[in-house]
């Protein structure tokens, strides 16, 4: 079946996140845009799940809802939990489409499109599901149409991609502090070790009576001090 078209309006929507993917660092405020431009757009209500852990829990949500929602985990017998699994968007355009599944809230929403979110790690190129977009039309319950459900899948792509970019620096970030820390162990243990043999060397030239060994124990000395102004330099440069 070919895919429906997107109204000019709603790939406007699609531009203005995809350039708000392209530079923010701040996951929580991308999340919570594209759901405000989905309520917005749709006039519907819209929330996001993420994985945490083995759980998947209700992260971010954008509407008005009749129950405490919070950031509570998903019915591990939901069609939320079924969609991520299966990772395929289904369109719930009738209620008896939900029968038989658990519901998170108690307030139970049946109309609904279910989105997976996703994006391939760049180092394995595996696939990571990493939540579910959420939307429904609250009591109008009004279907989604071909059109929105297409806009939905395309909203959920670029959510997805922006979790994937805020893991990727997270663990670039993590990978650096691990390094700075392994480095300043580095530097700290060698200048102690250089401390000992500068301070040996200087005895050494204190008592040796032939000259021969108190030149040579000279020289220790010296290439000690030449190591401990590399060091030095080498702090300098990684601002230790």
């Amino acid at each position: 079946m070919a895919k429906e078209k997107i109204p000019a309006n709603r790939c406007e929507d699609l531009l203005e996140i995809a350039r708000l993917v392209s530079w923010c660092m701040d996951r929580e405020y991308l999340i919570k845009t594209c759901l405000d431009h989905i309520n917005q757009r749709l006039d519907m209500r819209a929330r996001c799940a993420l994985m945490d852990g083995e759980e998947l829990k209700i992260h971010c949500w954008v509407g008005k809802y009749e129950c405490p929602i919070n950031v509570i985990p998903i019915h591990k017998d939901s069609i939320v939990w079924k969609v991520v699994e299966d990772g395929i968007p289904v369109n719930l355009t009738e209620t008896h489409q939900c029968e038989g599944y658990g519901h998170t809230l108690k307030e139970k929403v049946k109309i609904k499109a279910v989105i997976p979110l996703w994006y391939v790690d760049s180092v394995t190129q595996e696939e990571r599901r990493v939540g579910a977009l959420i939307v429904d039309s609250g009591k109008k319950g009004i279907p989604i149409s071909d059109e929105d459900f297409e806009y939905l899948k395309l909203v959920g792509e670029l959510i997805g991609g922006a979790i994937g970019k805020a893991e990727l620096t997270e663990q670039l970030i993590e990978s650096y502090k691990r390094k700075e820390i392994m480095v300043r162990e580095t530097a700290h243990a060698f200048r102690n070790r250089l401390t000992a043999i500068g301070g040996f060397s200087r005895r050494m030239v204190e008592l040796a009576k032939n000259t021969g060994l108190a030149k040579e124990a000279e020289m220790v000395y010296e290439e000690v001090q030449a190591l401990e102004k590399q060091l030095e330099r080498f702090e300098k440069y990684l601002g230790i």
